[in-house]
C-alpha cells in the first residue's frame, strides 16, 4: 500500500512538472506567433466580447456538449457539431491539425473556441445539429448572401457571434 501511495505521489509530481513545461512551450509559441505577425494566431487568442446571453442557463446549457469533463471547450466536439474536419477548424484557428488533435481542449484555444460556442447557440433555433449544419451552409441576405460558415472561415467570428446573439434576443439587425 505504501508503494502505491509513493508511486501516486511521484506521478502527481511528474504531472505538475509536465504541466509547467507545457505552459512554457505555450508561452514560447505565443511569443513566436506575436513576433512573426501571425494574424490567425493573434485572432485565435483574442476572446469574444461578452454576450448578454452568457448568464441565461438554458442558453449556456445548449452548448454543454461542446465541453470536456474539465469544463474546457473541445475543438474536436465543435468540429463535429459544425460538420467540418478538425483539420479545417485548426486552419481557421491558425494551428496545425496535429496540435489541435493532440489537445483539442487546450487552454490556448479557449478564447477562439468561445466564438464557435456562441455561434452553436443557434441550435436553440434550428432545433437540432442537422438543422444547425444546414443553417451554417445556407447563404443569408442579412450576411450579404454569405453563409455563416463562409464568414467563420474568413475569421468574422465576432460578427457571427453577435448575429446569433441578436437572433436569440430578437434584437434588430
Amino acid at each position: 500500500m505504501e508503494q502505491v501511495a509513493a508511486l501516486r505521489d511521484k506521478l502527481v509530481e511528474e504531472r505538475e512538472r509536465l504541466n509547467g513545461l507545457l505552459a512554457q512551450v505555450e508561452a514560447v509559441l505565443t511569443k513566436v506567433s506575436d513576433s512573426t505577425g501571425d494574424s490567425a494566431s493573434a485572432s485565435a487568442r483574442k476572446a469574444a466580447r461578452p454576450s448578454p446571453l452568457d448568464q441565461v442557463k438554458t442558453v449556456v446549457a445548449s452548448t454543454a456538449d461542446l465541453r470536456e469533463a474539465n469544463g474546457n471547450l473541445s475543438a474536436a466536439r465543435i468540429a463535429k457539431v459544425f460538420g467540418v474536419s478538425v483539420s479545417q477548424l485548426a486552419g481557421w484557428l491558425g494551428r496545425s491539425k496535429q496540435a489541435v488533435s493532440k489537445t483539442p481542449d487546450a487552454d490556448s484555444l479557449q478564447p477562439a473556441l468561445g466564438y464557435f460556442e456562441r455561434v452553436a447557440r443557434m441550435r436553440l433555433v434550428t432545433g437540432n445539429d442537422a438543422g444547425f449544419r444546414k443553417w451554417l451552409r445556407t447563404p443569408n441576405k442579412l450576411l450579404e448572401n454569405a453563409s455563416p460558415l463562409e464568414l467563420l472561415a474568413k475569421e468574422d467570428w465576432q460578427v457571427m457571434a453577435d448575429y446569433v446573439d441578436d437572433t436569440l434576443t430578437g434584437a434588430p439587425t
